[in-house]
């Protein structure tokens, strides 16, 4: 161990420059790193979900479907819009409330479409939310979850006739 240091030692002082390079190079390598997992860090993490929910207020709501986008990462973004994808069209939410606004790291935002006045006929795919810059963000598919609920609100119906 010790002969290795001392080549390492004579190799240092015989070749200062390749030393300095080396020695640059691994700082800046470091450095490079550090800088990328920072950024990796800051940016936003966007995650949309999709679920059926109500509001209670001095009655309770109609049954929603509500649509929130949650911000897990560090750094904002600025949402424009939201809606349902149904095949190659959009269904736009008449009702937002709160859009466009900033989502900040760490906050979530959500809007709602009122399940009664959803077309029972369409295939639903997904919800979505849209930033500033026209970057979508989509949810896992709803398609099973929707086509579920409409039957189970049909078999509801039967049972009170």
């Amino acid at each position: 161990m010790r002969l290795k240091c001392i080549k390492m030692i004579t190799f240092i002082k015989e070749n200062p420059a390749l030393s300095t390079a080396i020695y640059g190079a691994v700082v800046s390598s470091v450095a490079l790193g550090w800088n990328i997992y920072k950024y990796l860090q800051e940016k936003p993490k966007i995650k949309v979900d999709v679920n059926f929910g109500g509001i209670i207020t001095e009655k309770v709501s109609d049954t929603l479907l509500i649509v929130s986008i949650i911000n897990r990462g560090g750094k904002s973004i600025h949402i424009s819009s939201m809606g349902l994808r149904s095949g190659n069209d959009d269904l736009f939410n008449l009702h937002t409330v709160g859009l466009p606004c900033e989502l900040k790291g760490g906050c979530s935002h959500s809007e709602w479409f009122e399940v009664k006045k959803l077309k029972r006929d369409r295939q639903y795919d997904f919800g979505w939310y849209k930033d500033a810059t026209g970057k979508m963000y989509k949810s896992k598919s709803i398609k099973k979850k929707i086509n579920n609920y409409f039957k189970s609100e049909k078999g509801e119906q039967i049972k009170e006739k």
